[in-house]
């Protein structure tokens, strides 16, 4: 069975969970992506654990905050056995640049987080930006190509629009549904959809982890893919 380039998001907090949970599919998957739920809870050495699956971790640890520290937390993951970390890009272009020189002294890829699949335009509205979610997109995307970053977190609905103007930039997405359902996710797509539409990595957790058996869930969303 072909991953198809797939993250399972591990959005649980119990160690026993993940490593149960990663035991059933970890031949069927590209990487593993940890979240703020797993990672506030868990130790570096539990963290170093998931190695045993001879995946790449995905750090999903949103970091946001002022150069100084977002360069020494980003130097901190040295010890963690991981291979992408996010930032936000409101971070900004200098901040961007210094944690992508932190980064590649250490082996370690930094997605750009753009805008959350969870926001719409009349979010975005609401919290102050002047933007719509698609110019909002453009603009922080530019920032990260001139930061040279490896790639951008970005709902599947952006990816053509990405791939226009920096073809370089890998799209990681979540936001991958496989059926209508009423969540948090706004800006959705099914798999089949999001590869598609320019999709280099899919970022997918509950449809696989949710509900009945993880590697059907998983299997069903690989056969359909084309």
């Amino acid at each position: 069975m072909r991953n198809k380039n797939i993250f399972v998001a591990c959005d649980v907090s119990s160690q026993k969970e993940i490593l149960d949970l990663l035991e059933l599919i970890h031949e069927d998957i590209s990487g593993i992506k940890i979240g703020l739920q797993y990672i506030t809870q868990r130790s570096p050495e539990e963290i170093r654990q998931l190695s045993k699956f001879k995946k790449p971790i995905f750090y999903d640890g949103k970091f946001f905050d002022i150069k100084n520290t977002l360069v020494e937390s980003i130097k901190s993951l040295k010890y963690l056995n991981v291979s992408y970390a996010t930032v936000h890009l409101l971070n900004g272009l200098d901040a961007l640049k210094a944690a992508n020189e932190a980064a590649q002294k250490i082996d370690l890829k930094l997605l750009g987080v753009s805008v959350l699949t969870s926001l719409d335009d009349n979010d975005l509205e609401s919290l102050g930006f002047n933007s719509n979610v698609e110019n909002q997109v453009k603009k922080l995307i530019k920032i990260a190509n001139e930061a040279k970053l490896y790639g951008v977190i970005c709902s599947p609905l952006e990816t053509k629009m990405i791939k226009k103007f920096a073809p370089n930039l890998k799209c990681f997405t979540p936001g991958i549904r496989m059926e209508n359902n009423n969540n948090e996710q706004k800006r959705v797509m099914n798999a089949n959809e999001a590869i598609q539409s320019g999709s280099d990595c899919l970022i997918i957790g509950r449809p696989i982890t949710a509900k009945g058996n993880p590697k059907a869930n998983l299997k069903n969303i690989i056969s359909s893919i084309d």
